[in-house]
């Protein structure tokens, strides 16, 4: 029940946000400005999207390589990203992520 409370707020969260959204585009009066926003949003959502996808990525790779599997975090072929830093792990990740 906790859970279903969490998720309720977050659906508000994002009702308040579409509000704001619909409030900015009302202020705008040119029409290059709503294109220029239309695009700004499109793209936060395409980054926003391909982050989540980065970190199920990794997660799976993490999930196989801690159940004993062969998994994309030590077998890359150029050095194990498991042990890199984390800027590394991210962008290795973001990067397998868009291209596999």
């Amino acid at each position: 029940k906790g859970f279903r409370g969490i998720r309720i707020l977050r659906l508000l969260r994002l009702l308040k946000l579409q509000r704001l959204m619909n409030m900015v585009y009302d202020l705008i009066d040119s029409e290059y400005m709503f294109i220029v926003f239309t695009m700004l949003r499109l793209i936060t959502l395409v980054t926003v999207l391909n982050h989540l996808i980065a970190c199920i990525w990794y997660w799976v790779g993490y999930s196989t390589m801690m159940a004993g599997m062969e998994n994309w975090l030590e077998n890359t072929g150029t050095r194990n990203v498991f042990e890199a830093d984390l800027a590394w792990r991210y962008t290795t990740s973001l990067h397998w992520s868009l291209t596999q």
